[in-house]
């Protein structure tokens, strides 16, 4: 009896590793859920080094192929986190479930929790990175200023799992602003400004239109310039943002996190604008005052993209790094604002290579 038993458990398994194993070789990989959650498929090894001789690293070249290829791949990733999220509140390394709702990203649990700060020649680095950008700015007769985005859990910590405690050190964006001050750079800490709910996607790493519209508001605000705040504008409550954190947690589920759209006058695209994620978006606005903006920008910067837009007669946003502020000696600009994540500050260092003589 236990040997017809240990047969049929053998025989179960086996005919499951083939069935993922096949599927691996011919199942299509599901592209969509792969560009979601960010990550790009490891190619097939090669049989042979470049010199002929068999490459003996084929067989470990083969476990993350397979890892990213087996059949059902995203399904079951998708049933792992639903399971994990309901049974014991948890998510995966990318995703972090919180309370009411709220999914957090998984990279700025060390921003978040004080762990892995910059150092402090890292954030000398960084200071002096914008501080040669806004020199290099005001030389072209530009104002410049830098805003970071916080991080969602910076905050909305309260809406953090217990589990994980809050810092009490310094932050790296303290540190960094302190830094600025001290090179005389000018800077808007946007924290104060995300003081209620409801102004980051609970769903999505990113502020909404409402947060983006405070951001922009408070930017403007920081470089003195007159300007509609859109504040009394017509808004509209839609359910059709497509949360990346979702993406990422439950990869073949579709689900759509609330927004806040903001009627807007309007403005054109002058650049073949195809995503919000473009890497150069150009636009015009024969409305706005005739002012130019130059903005370097990242995900974060997509929903400020319409209200800038609005605001300036000529605006080009890149999300270049380094960033090409040498552009301002063939195309003129009024305003440079450079916009990263807070969690993406150590990206500074080095962002002012095109600006060195």
């Amino acid at each position: 009896m236990k040997k017809s038993l240990c047969i049929v458990y053998l025989a179960a398994v086996m005919a499951i590793c083939l069935f993922f194993s096949v599927g691996a070789i011919f199942l299509r990989p599901d592209e969509a859920a792969i560009a979601a959650e960010g990550r790009e498929l490891t190619p097939m090894p090669s049989l042979k080094t470049e010199d002929g001789r068999f490459n003996r690293d084929f067989t470990a070249g083969l476990e993350p192929v397979f890892a990213e290829r087996f059949a059902l791949r995203s399904q079951l990733v998708t049933a792992n986190s639903i399971l994990k999220a309901g049974l014991f509140g948890t998510g995966t390394e990318q995703v972090i479930v919180g309370r009411e709702g709220y999914l957090f990203f998984g990279e700025t649990l060390d921003d978040y929790m004080g762990t892995n700060p910059m150092t402090d020649d890292e954030i000398s680095a960084a200071a002096d990175a914008l501080a040669a950008m806004a020199a290099y700015a005001d030389g072209q007769g530009a104002q410049f200023l830098f805003a970071a985005a916080p991080n969602k859990n910076t905050v909305y910590g309260e809406y953090m799992p217990a589990r994980y405690l809050p810092a009490e050190e310094e932050s790296d964006l303290d540190r960094l602003y302190a830094a600025l001050d001290a090179r005389e750079v000018a800077y808007v800490d946007l924290r104060p400004f995300f003081d209620t709910d409801g102004l980051y996607h609970k769903r999505d790493t990113h502020w909404n239109g409402e947060g983006a519209r405070l951001a922009y508001d408070a930017m403007m605000d920081a470089l003195g310039l007159a300007h509609d705040d859109f504040a009394s504008a017509p808004k509209a409550t839609v359910t059709d943002f497509p949360g990346d954190l979702d993406a990422l947690l439950t990869p073949t589920l579709e689900r759509f996190d609330e927004d806040i759209v903001c009627t807007l006058p309007e403005f054109r695209y002058t650049s073949n604008y195809a995503t919000a994620m473009d890497l150069i978006i150009s636009t015009a606005c024969d409305t706005a005052p005739d002012r130019a903006a130059m903005i370097f920008r990242d995900s974060f910067g997509s929903a400020l993209i319409p209200y800038f837009a609005a605001a300036f007669s000529d605006v080009r946003f890149e999300r270049a790094n380094p960033y090409r502020l040498d552009q301002l000696e063939r195309k003129p600009a009024d305003v440079v604002i450079v916009e990263i994540a807070e969690r993406n500050l150590r990206d500074l260092i080095g962002a002012d290579e095109r600006v060195k003589k």
